[in-house]
């Protein structure tokens, strides 16, 4: 996105917690979390910090994928600060900064999502925001892909398209100065840089529904630099199940129906005001 120091990419991968050795026997440790959700680091210009919504912990298997996905990251990340810190023979002139969070679970007889925020600085004029999602069957314990949602084979153009419409409006809703050009379809944009993504490109979740047991549409997250500049800034774009409904695989058709609860759509119009 911008320019950074070279510092390998976040990979998910663990690196060992240090320990201290001495002669005294050790400080008695409080009881342990079964189910941790948290998790902070400072230390001199590096701060990295994991945070999922105490819902998750409804859905054991669930949360402990997503803590142990989120700690392998932020232990890559201060592993590759503190390797950079050595190449530099010491502190580091600038900060470095992970901060990944997941927030409440939405669900639906058979499906559960999850998103959140992903936020870094590694150097550089700004911060990097951006999202992460997941589909959770309930049922066998394992994630879903986006693309299993849908009927192999099937066009979904009409999906992405729907996807744009929202984008467009969110664009649009900014107002005033905040306002900004409706980005093109794919393939209609000419000689313009920014134009509507994919919608299996895009992470997404499941909309809070006004139908009990099933979910009112997607939630698409739009990172900076995908519809716009980074100025721009990033968007939620929701989607409602009637424009995809015949999209969907017969496995998966029954968790969506009715529309996006109206009592989301306020906190997300607030949430997303200028």
């Amino acid at each position: 996105m911008n320019a950074r120091p070279a510092l390998p990419r976040i990979l998910i991968a663990a690196i060992s917690l240090l320990s201290a050795a001495c002669a005294a026997a050790p400080p008695a440790m409080g009881p342990v979390d079964p189910q941790p959700i948290a998790y902070k680091l400072e230390d001199g210009r590096m701060t990295t910090e994991l945070t999922l919504d105490p819902a998750l912990r409804a859905h054991p298997q669930l949360r402990a994928r997503l803590y142990a996905d989120g700690m392998a990251a932020v232990r890559e990340f201060e592993a590759d600060v503190r390797r950079a810190q050595s190449e530099e023979g010491g502190e580091l002139d600038y900060n470095m900064d992970l901060i990944l969070r997941w927030d409440a679970p939405v669900e639906t007889g058979r499906l559960v999502s999850a998103d959140g925020m992903v936020w870094s600085f590694t150097g550089g004029a700004h911060g990097n925001p951006g999202f992460h999602a997941i589909l959770w069957d309930r049922a066998a314990q394992r994630a879903v892909a986006p693309a299993e949602l849908f009927r192999v084979g099937a066009d979904l153009s009409k999906l992405d398209r729907a996807l744009c419409d929202s984008i467009n409006a969110a664009k649009a809703a900014r107002g005033g100065d905040q306002a900004w050009d409706p980005a093109p379809y794919r393939g209609e944009q000419g000689d313009g840089i920014w134009v509507c993504p994919a919608a299996l490109d895009m992470p997404f979740s499941l909309a809070p529904g006004d139908t009990a047991g099933k979910a009112g549409g997607l939630v698409f997250l739009i990172d900076p630099y995908v519809v716009g500049p980074y100025a721009e800034g990033v968007y939620t774009a929701v989607v409602p199940a009637a424009a995809f409904s015949a999209l969907l695989s017969p496995e998966w058709a029954d968790q969506f129906g009715g529309a996006p609860s109206p009592e989301y759509l306020d906190q997300l119009h607030a949430d997303q005001a200028p």
